[in-house]
């Protein structure tokens, strides 16, 4: 929804609801590195820098395994670059991206 052009208004509601499921089997079960990489994108779309550097270092200290990170940091630069193209860019969202590849190498 947000790599459309123009994004899909609907995002916006969407996010909130996420975020609650996530939230929700965060505190009901053991979380993974999923359950913060989705809040890091949710952050990330929402241009929340402070909710995306806290759900870096919670998804950073789950990685199991090489690709996890690897996807996210695609996510990310999708966005990222689709931003950068509207002219809507975040600066934060390259200094996540550029963590979550260093993570990936080291796994």
């Amino acid at each position: 929804m947000e790599l459309r052009n123009p994004p899909d208004e609907r995002r916006k509601e969407l996010v909130p609801v996420v975020r609650y499921a996530v939230q929700r089997k965060i505190d009901k079960s053991k979380p993974d590195y999923w359950d913060y990489a989705t809040l890091l994108e949710l952050a990330v779309l929402e241009g929340n820098k402070e909710t995306a550097i806290h759900a870096l270092g919670d998804a950073l200290a789950n990685v199991r395994e090489q690709w996890e990170p690897e996807t996210t940091a695609r996510n990310v630069r999708l966005i990222r670059e689709t931003r950068q193209v509207r002219g809507d860019p975040t600066p934060f969202e390259a200094d996540v991206e550029q963590a979550l590849g260093r993570a990936a190498a080291l796994h």
